[in-house]
């Protein structure tokens, strides 16, 4: 992900409208002040946001019994998910959705005349958030479907790398065996290949 220590500094500060700005965007704040304002308390120590979009999503399992219909939520785009989360106007309570981004299979955008909406494909459901600004829903799926993508190809490369390391490790076992490599040799082989992982 470009420009991540940029990311990471800005929500270390808790700068949304920076993370707009860093994305070529405007902040609207329009319905959600309170969501942004409680954003920072919702995440993970060392998580990072990427990019963020507000819009309306109707009342989910998670929401709170008073909640009726649809509300306005922020959606957050991490290093580790999609946090959404919904302040409710006359409580301090409030309703969050997280959905980790492995368990995501992609992220779609579709602009209207003058909203947009975010589609998160997780497989079993989707999850919509409607009536977003136009530009910040391309923005949020591309740095979504950007950060997918990277995190399967890292979990495809430790898996190749645990494999390699394996069958490294039985032709080290096969030397030792026919007795190329003496116990020593073997074991101190074998030590240096597991701390590769």
């Amino acid at each position: 992900m470009k420009n991540i220590e940029q990311y990471k500094k800005l929500t270390q500060q808790r700068d949304w409208a920076g993370i707009f700005k860093l994305n070529n965007l405007t902040i609207d704040t329009f319905g959600t002040k309170k969501e942004l304002k409680v954003l920072g308390d919702y995440l993970q120590e060392n998580e990072i946001v990427f990019a963020l979009v507000s819009g309306v999503m109707s009342q989910s399992e998670t929401s709170n019994d008073f909640d009726f219909g649809a509300n306005t939520w922020v959606a957050a785009l991490t290093s580790e998910r999609v946090l959404c989360l919904d302040h409710a106007m006359l409580t301090s309570s409030v309703d969050t959705q997280s959905i980790r981004l492995n368990r995501v299979q992609a992220v779609s955008a579709s602009q209207g005349w003058v909203l947009g909406k975010i589609t998160i494909d997780i497989g079993a459901r989707l999850i919509v958030i409607d009536n977003c600004v136009k530009s910040d829903v391309k923005t949020f799926a591309e740095l979504a479907n950007q950060l997918i993508r990277e995190k399967e190809e890292a979990t495809i490369s430790q898996s190749s790398v645990s494999i390699s390391i394996a069958d490294e490790i039985e032709k080290l076992k096969g030397l030792h065996s026919k007795g190329i490599l003496t116990d020593g040799e073997f074991s101190e082989a074998k030590a240096k290949l597991i701390a590769k992982i």
